[in-house]
């Protein structure tokens, strides 16, 4: 289950964060782009670091793999189907 756990924090955790500062930099409503882009940036260190801490720190590990997952499929498809983003 460390194995798991690791893998919460490390790569599903990253792909979390990176999903959510491309989300983000697209929501904010800044007039100045860049001002979105360094704020959606700066949140996500936050979020990888809130991921990782509670990888560490929940019981069922099954059941938090799965709402990451979740989220990243969410974040994804408002990427791709909301935004406009293609890649």
């Amino acid at each position: 289950m460390n194995i798991l756990r690791f893998v919460n924090a490390v790569f599903i955790g990253y792909l979390v964060s990176s999903l959510s500062t491309i989300t983000l930099s697209l929501a904010l409503p800044f007039s100045n782009k860049t001002e979105s882009i360094l704020l959606a940036s700066m949140l996500s260190f936050i979020i990888w670091l809130v991921v990782i801490l509670y990888s560490y720190s929940t019981h069922n590990i099954k059941r938090f793999s799965l709402i990451l997952i979740v989220i990243c499929l969410i974040l994804f498809l408002l990427n791709n189907y909301v935004f406009g983003i293609k890649g």
